[in-house]
């Protein structure tokens, strides 16, 4: 058994507040931070490029509700399980 395996063995034999203890350590690491970091600046990038390049939708008051409206049903159907992942 990998060491990787023999950790989710044991996290799995954790009680629910040593899970959640385990998970707030992990999220302060700075080995999580860094990565965190990593992909917001490599997100930011990526958006920024999309900019120069046009690449972006307007809204009004009316398209943005629409918007909100459709971003709702969506994540609403994924908490339900009922959707695959909408198209980017």
């Amino acid at each position: 058994m990998s060491t990787i395996e023999e950790i989710k063995a044991a996290t799995a034999a954790l009680n629910p507040d040593e899970q959640v203890e385990l998970f707030q350590w992990w999220v302060q690491s700075d080995t999580f931070k860094a990565r965190q970091l990593a992909a917001l600046k490599r997100d930011l990038t990526l958006g920024v490029e999309q900019l120069d390049q046009g690449r972006y939708q307007t809204y009004d008051d009316t398209s943005l509700m629409q918007l909100a409206e459709d971003v709702g049903r969506e994540g609403r159907q994924r908490l339900k399980g009922g959707a695959q992942d909408a198209p980017a």
